[in-house]
């Protein structure tokens, strides 16, 4: 027998209630998201965007190597402003005879403007001297006018490629280098929380259009080409 229509009230409007509800949720959240990932496989089968990875897998014969990828800076950068560390080539797998020195930090660590010639040559040079029995990968990560926000991201993915020694030469750049309170690179002093959601936003082809059309919209930047430090002359803050 059917249960008196005081007995079924409640539970009718329950349903009607968590219907409801199940509709916001599926108009306010998943139909954006499925909005978003149909424009990001879009974008990426029309090959625009570029990879955010600091190295590139190639290779060489019938062995695999890393090279830096030329575009990472881009997030950090524009484009007519781009910089890279200078080129380097090391085996994906480790040889086990083999001691990996990773190096990172800013122009002064990367040797600018004569990389060949910086201090991580003559390391290179003095060790392979003092310890012939040893081989010895020095791997310059330095990139003139980076920062901590750029250098994170190339730590980050240092851990999977074995390396024996990190040496970290940094910390002349955080007011001009990428967010920094002088920087002539895009935004200024942004709170580290806005920081890391520019850069994860730009880890998606999505992310990189928007970053790329906000650039666009906020005009040229008076910079078009790299000018050293006298790029830097215009903002400066005094010491109080």
């Amino acid at each position: 027998r059917r249960p008196p229509r005081s007995t079924l009230f409640p539970y009718a409007t329950l349903f009607r209630s968590g219907r409801k509800w199940l509709f916001r949720i599926i108009a306010l959240v998943v139909l954006p998201l499925l909005l978003l990932g149909g424009v990001e496989a879009g974008l990426r089968m029309a090959g625009y965007g570029y990879p955010t990875g600091f190295f590139k897998k190639i290779r060489v014969g019938d062995k695999a190597y890393f090279i830096n990828n030329e575009n990472f800076t881009l997030r950090f950068f524009p484009s007519q402003l781009g910089r890279w560390p200078d080129p380097f080539l090391f085996p994906a797998v480790k040889p086990p005879d083999t001691i990996r020195i990773f190096i990172f930090g800013e122009s002064a660590a990367m040797g600018d403007p004569q990389p060949a010639y910086g201090a991580s040559r003559f390391m290179e040079v003095l060790l392979r001297q003092r310890f012939p029995g040893k081989k010895f990968e020095v791997i310059n990560l330095g990139i003139t006018a980076i920062n901590s926000h750029v250098i994170v991201p190339i730590a980050r993915d240092c851990v999977r490629h074995d390396g024996d020694f990190w040496i970290v030469y940094m910390g002349n750049n955080e007011m001009v280098g990428p967010f920094g309170a002088t920087t002539v690179f895009g935004a200024q002093a942004l709170p580290r929380s806005v920081v890391r959601f520019n850069l994860a936003l730009q880890r998606t082809r999505t992310g990189q259009l928007l970053v790329s059309a906000m650039r666009h919209l906020a005009g040229k930047s008076k910079n078009t080409s790299w000018g050293g430090m006298e790029m830097f002359l215009d903002n400066q803050i005094p010491p109080g």
